[in-house]
C-alpha cells in the first residue's frame, strides 16, 4: 500500500483547505462517489444527499467559522461544489440523521441495516502512565469503516503562529480530522455508537467539527467542552487523553453524555453503549462483533499491564478472533460492496512524544509508520 500523504498546513483556514483540496483532489472526488454509492445502497439518492450537504454549508458556517473557511478552501482547491465537501464533513450525521423520524417510528434496527450494513467496527483503548513501560499516556484504536475509503486518507500536520499545533488523520475532503494529538499533549480516538434516540435533533454541530475542536484545545477542560456543550444529531464515543496522565471515555447520544474511566490504568471501548441511560443501544444489533471486541482487546492489553509498550499495543490490534469481523477487520464478502467495512488504519498514539504510529490498512499486513508533530520525534519513534 502506498504511504499516507502528509499535508503540511499553516495558520490561515482557507489556505489550509486550498492545499488540502489541490493535493488530494482525486481522492476527494473518489470519497464523494463512495459515499453517494453508500447512501444510495440505503435508499438515499444522490440528489437528496447533495441537497442535504448543501444544507450543512450554512449550519457549519454558523457553528465554526474557521472550519467553514477550511471547507471552502478544499472545495476551491479540488474544483468541487462546496455542498459536496459539506456532505463529506457531515457524512456521519447524514447517514443516520435523515432517518430520525422513521427510525423512532419503525425501530432503528429496521432502518439502519439498509444504511450501514455491518456499520462500524472500531476498537479503541487508553492507557495511563501506570500501565505503560515508560510512564507515558497512550491511546489507540483500529478505525474500521467503509472499504471504499481505504487509500483515500491523509495525515494533516498543522503548525500555527496563533492557535494550537496538531497532527491528525482524516479522510480526504474532511477537514476535521479524527485520531490525533496536539502540542499540549491532548489526544483523541473514537468509536461509532447508535442509539434509538439518534436523529431527534436536527442540524446540531457535526461529529467531525467536534473532533477538530477537541484537537484545537489548549487545555484538557477545553478539549472536553465540544463534546458536552451542545446536543447532538447522532451518537458517538470519544476517548480523550492528556500526556500528564488522564484518559476519559465519553459516550454520547443526542441528549446525554456518560463518563467512563480506566480501571488499573486501562480502558477499552467498541461500538455499544455501556451506560443504559442513553436508551436502547443499537449497534450490537447491526454489528454483533462489538460485544466481544472491547473485552478481548482489554484482555490482550491487560496481561502486560505496567509494561505496555508500542509493540504490545500493535500486536493486540492485529487480533483475528471472529474473522473477518475481528479487532483487525477485513471486508466481509457476504455484504454488498458499498457496505463492506475493514480496518482502514490502526493507531498507537503516544501523547507525551506527540507521536502517531499508523498502519495504513489492517495492521496484520501493514507496518506501523511513525508520524510526529515535531520531526525529531519521528526519528526517535522509528528507532
Amino acid at each position: 500500500m502506498a504511504a499516507l500523504p502528509i499535508l503540511e498546513l499553516g495558520d490561515d483556514p482557507f489556505e489550509r483547505g486550498l492545499v488540502h483540496g489541490r493535493d488530494l483532489a482525486p481522492m476527494i472526488a473518489e470519497n464523494i462517489d463512495t459515499y453517494l454509492a453508500h447512501f444510495a445502497a440505503g435508499g438515499l439518492d444522490s440528489a437528496e444527499a447533495r441537497r442535504e450537504g448543501q444544507a450543512w454549508v450554512e449550519v457549519i458556517a454558523n457553528q465554526n467559522g474557521d472550519y467553514s473557511e477550511e471547507m471552502r478552501g478544499v472545495a476551491e482547491g479540488a474544483s468541487l461544489p462546496l455542498g459536496d465537501i459539506a456532505m463529506l464533513n457531515a457524512r456521519y450525521e447524514i447517514t443516520f440523521g435523515l432517518f430520525g423520524k422513521e427510525a423512532r417510528a419503525n425501530d432503528l434496527a429496521a432502518i439502519v441495516p439498509d444504511i450501514a450494513g455491518d456499520a462500524d467496527g472500531c476498537s479503541s483503548f487508553g492507557a495511563l502512565p501506570e500501565a505503560t513501560v515508560d510512564g507515558h499516556t497512550v491511546i489507540g484504536q483500529n478505525w474500521d469503516w467503509l472499504a471504499g475509503v481505504h487509500g483515500r486518507c491523509a495525515v494533516l500536520r498543522i503548525r500555527r503562529k496563533s492557535g494550537t499545533d496538531l497532527i491528525c488523520y482524516t479522510e480526504a475532503g474532511i477537514v476535521g480530522g479524527k485520531m490525533g494529538v496536539n502540542e499540549h499533549g491532548i489526544g483523541l480516538v473514537e468509536n461509532g455508537l447508535v442509539s434509538d434516540h439518534d436523529g431527534q435533533n436536527a442540524y446540531e454541530k457535526p461529529f467531525h467539527v467536534r473532533c477538530r475542536e477537541i484537537l484545537d484545545a489548549e487545555t484538557y477542560d477545553m478539549a472536553l467542552h465540544p463534546i458536552v456543550a451542545t446536543r447532538r444529531v447522532c451518537s458517538a464515543n470519544f476517548v480523550v487523553g492528556h500526556a500528564d496522565g488522564e484518559v476519559i471515555d465519553l459516550e454520547t447520544s443526542p441528549n446525554a453524555v456518560s463518563y467512563h474511566y480506566p480501571s488499573d490504568g486501562l480502558i477499552t471501548h467498541s461500538n455499544h453503549f455501556l451506560d443504559p441511560r442513553h436508551g436502547p443501544s443499537q449497534m450490537e444489533r447491526l454489528s454483533t462483533s462489538t460485544l466481544y471486541r472491547a473485552n478481548r482487546l482489554d484482555r490482550l492489553l491487560r496481561k502486560d499491564i505496567g509494561k505496555l509498550d508500542a509493540s504490545a499495543c500493535q500486536k493486540a490490534l492485529t487480533d483475528h478472533f471472529g474473522y473477518p469481523n475481528a479487532i483487525c477487520r477485513h471486508p466481509d464478502d457476504r455484504l454488498p460492496v458499498a457496505k463492506r467495512t475493514m480496518t482502514n488504519a490502526a493507531f498507537v498514539i503516544d501523547l507525551n512524544t506527540r507521536t502517531m504510529l499508523i498502519a495504513n490498512g489492517p495492521p496484520c499486513s501493514n507496518a506501523f509508520v511513525a508520524h510526529a508533530l515535531e520531526p525529531e520525534e519521528m526519528t526517535r519513534a522509528a528507532e
